[in-house]
């Protein structure tokens, strides 16, 4: 099963450090950008913790990046959809939901969210921006919060490698499923990003576009990019995260900003990955990480059960020190994606879930048994699907399929929740312990 999560099999790049461009677009800041007014509804962040209206938020949220498609303008039976799901998923108890805000084309491009918002440099499509405030305004009238991912290291909806094409720096070197595709390849090229003034600038372009249309909505936190690594390029990525983040404090002072960053993986030397020091910026908020045991080779999908164990210990150590590692730098921390497959490794959506709602279970209590005593301050799952299915369950997305939990890159069906499972009521459960 090949995905975006995978690469950590595969990837042999040593984290290194490569200088900036002296001629980096982005205002350099050496100090806390300023903090905007105080808004009814915004969330604030005071140390280790999140506050709404002078009281302690903790996170019960949901990834559901197919909104954005979903929300655009003209796509009736997508907007019904969505309410649908808003509805599902406040009825479980969710605070706050990860959605896209940015997403490229060219829409011919393969493996891509369809139709992209902005389908060539500096050009925004007007039924995509106007979906995207549609679906803010949405959620502000429902006093949920979105994570509002703006860039993506990985392909599934252009990033930070098809801003590298528009600069002129060749095409996307797309990984697997595409023939001949490299993880190792596509990582070391994508992560050429963080010094390409040309490609950061016309992401700068898109912030400056979008953010000030937004800055006014409580139901907004900005996020630098999905998944970004820094791979061999560590000095030019942490620089990065540090001026964008103060890039957007500036376009939207009142909002909080975080990086998208999986935290440690399983091998940070590889993804060039460090929590602490990638999130140290005075402009970051909080702390972000994932957790992927199937794709860190902790459990295999063919014999879960057996393997349960395992991925629990693991896991549950990997949080915990990721809860030690927050409060040196004493941020909110926030597991931002998580997940395991179906038994068996199913794509069946009619399978059952009984390992998963396990793991689920000892997640979520941990996560919750950390909030006293930490920064730890919610989860986040990977990912909604609600009443879609996919028509062919394992395989990729083709044009003209549904937009399901799964994005278009990975096998369908592998990780999304649908309303029906059982493990969405487990989730509801944990979200009424929340200590808020």
């Amino acid at each position: 099963m090949a995905s975006r999560r995978d690469v950590l099999r595969a990837t042999a790049a040593a984290a290194g450090g490569v200088a900036l461009s002296s001629c980096h677009s982005l205002p350099r800041a050496s100090s806390p950008a300023a903090v905007g007014p105080k808004l009814p509804g915004y969330l604030e962040v005071r140390g280790p913790r999140f506050f709404r209206d002078d009281k302690p938020f903790f996170v019960s949220g949901f990834n559901y990046w197919s909104a954005l498609p979903l929300a655009r303008d003209g796509n009736t039976a997508g907007w019904d959809q969505l309410r649908r799901d808003l509805d599902s998923l406040q009825g479980a108890g969710i605070n706050m939901l990860r959605i896209m805000g940015g997403t490229e084309g060219p829409d011919t491009e393969p493996y891509r969210i369809v139709p992209s918002l902005q389908p060539a440099p500096g050009q925004y499509d007007p039924a995509g921006v106007s979906g995207l405030l549609k679906l803010v305004a949405e959620l502000e009238r429902r006093k949920l919060y979105a994570i509002v991912m703006m860039n993506n290291f990985w392909h599934w909806s252009g990033g930070m490698a098809q801003y590298l094409a528009w600069a002129g720096e060749g095409p996307v070197p797309y990984p697997p499923p595409h023939p001949g595709g490299s993880w190792d390849t596509y990582q070391k090229k994508t992560s050429r990003f963080y010094s390409s003034s040309k490609a950061m600038t016309l992401y700068a372009d898109l912030l400056r576009y979008l953010v000030p249309q937004l800055k006014s909505s409580p139901a907004v936190i900005w996020e630098l990019a999905n998944e970004p690594r820094g791979i061999n390029n560590v000095s030019a990525f942490r620089s990065w995260v540090h001026e964008t983040a103060g890039l957007i404090k500036t376009l939207s002072p009142s909002h909080l900003v975080t990086t998208g960053s999986e935290g440690q993986t399983a091998s940070p030397s590889n993804s060039g990955t460090d929590v602490v020091r990638d999130h140290d910026s005075p402009n970051i908020d909080f702390i972000t990480f994932h957790l992927w045991p199937q794709n860190w080779g902790w459990i295999r999908p063919e014999n879960m059960e057996k393997g349960l164990p395992k991925a629990l210990e693991l896991s549950k150590k990997y949080i915990a020190d990721h809860a030690a590692r927050a409060a040196k730098l004493g941020k909110p921390l926030l597991l931002e994606e998580f997940g395991l497959a179906r038994d068996n490794g199913s794509f069946d959506p009619d399978s059952p879930t009984t390992v998963r709602d396990r793991f689920f279970q000892e997640i979520y209590a941990s996560v919750h048994s950390l909030m006293p005593s930490s920064p730890m301050a919610g989860i986040m799952p990977w990912a909604w699907s609600g009443d879609t299915r996919p028509p062919r369950p394992g395989e990729y997305w083709k044009p003209g399929d549904p937009f399901i939990g799964d994005p278009p890159h990975e096998q369908q069906g592998w990780y999304g929740i649908y309303t029906k499972d059982t493990t969405l009521k487990l989730i509801q459960d944990f979200s009424g312990r929340a200590l808020s």
